[in-house]
């Protein structure tokens, strides 16, 4: 009984102290990255990407993460509308707000419509002037220099280089689709499945409460045959 009950208390041991210093080890901003731990949890890679090209650099969107190249973009995000560069500046439309990125992906300002960026964005693109072009709805809008001011644009849509869907190279489709995989399970959650017993299913908690009662009848019994032997 007390080699069975070790086990398990080996293991709740450790975890608790771990989970005790759960700041200091920084084991909620850090990932497992076992595969097979992630294939015990289930966790798959999405296989539908969306990307498009911003000069040479490549916008990707997969779930609700957003990549340029192969670093990440901070933030949760849901539709992709494109991107263009200007400059050094790559700008993306993206759940109706215009993000300005630099090339090493981050971000340097997110406008909105408090900043005065058209709502219902549906396209993003770039005259042969090189100005910013935006479809929001059925209109058309450009922006200035500062992308600060959008006034309605009366140019021909078909003049327009708007941004299109590329498809990903499968080396970078497969590196991305781990780099996602690997960002999804944190070790705090890892340990306080190990401590409880959940990591071992359904029956894991009963396992672990099996272990808790051996050890109490344990420690009542030796008690009592101290006692006796005292006695």
């Amino acid at each position: 009984m007390g080699v069975s009950a070790a086990v398990f208390v080996l293991i709740i041991a450790v975890t608790g102290v771990l989970l005790n210093h759960t700041g200091d080890l920084d084991l909620d901003n850090r990932h497992v990255r076992s595969d097979w731990i992630l294939d015990w949890y289930g966790i798959e890679s999405p296989e539908r990407l969306l990307s498009y090209l911003a000069g040479e650099y490549r916008i990707t969107l997969m779930e609700d993460r957003l990549y340029l190249e192969r670093s990440a973009i901070d933030g949760t995000w849901r539709e992709l509308y494109g991107a263009a560069r200007l400059g050094d500046i790559i700008v993306i439309g993206i759940d109706n707000v215009i993000l300005l990125v630099t090339p090493a992906a981050e971000i340097i300002e997110r406008l909105d419509g408090a900043d005065g960026v058209p709502a219902g964005i549906r396209r993003i693109g770039r005259s042969e002037n090189g100005v910013l072009v935006l479809q929001a709805g059925s209109s058309l809008y450009q922006a200035d220099t500062d992308l600060v001011r959008w006034t309605p644009w009366q140019g021909d849509p078909a003049t327009v280089d708007w941004s299109q869907t590329d498809p990903v190279a499968p080396q970078l489709r497969t590196a991305l689709q781990r780099q996602y995989r690997n960002e999804i399970l944190p070790l705090e959650r890892l340990v306080l499945d190990l401590h409880s017993g959940r990591f071992f299913g359904k029956a894991g908690p009963w396992v672990f409460d099996i272990a808790a009662l051996l050890l109490i009848l344990l420690a009542l019994s030796g008690t009592l045959i101290w006692l006796k032997r005292k006695r």
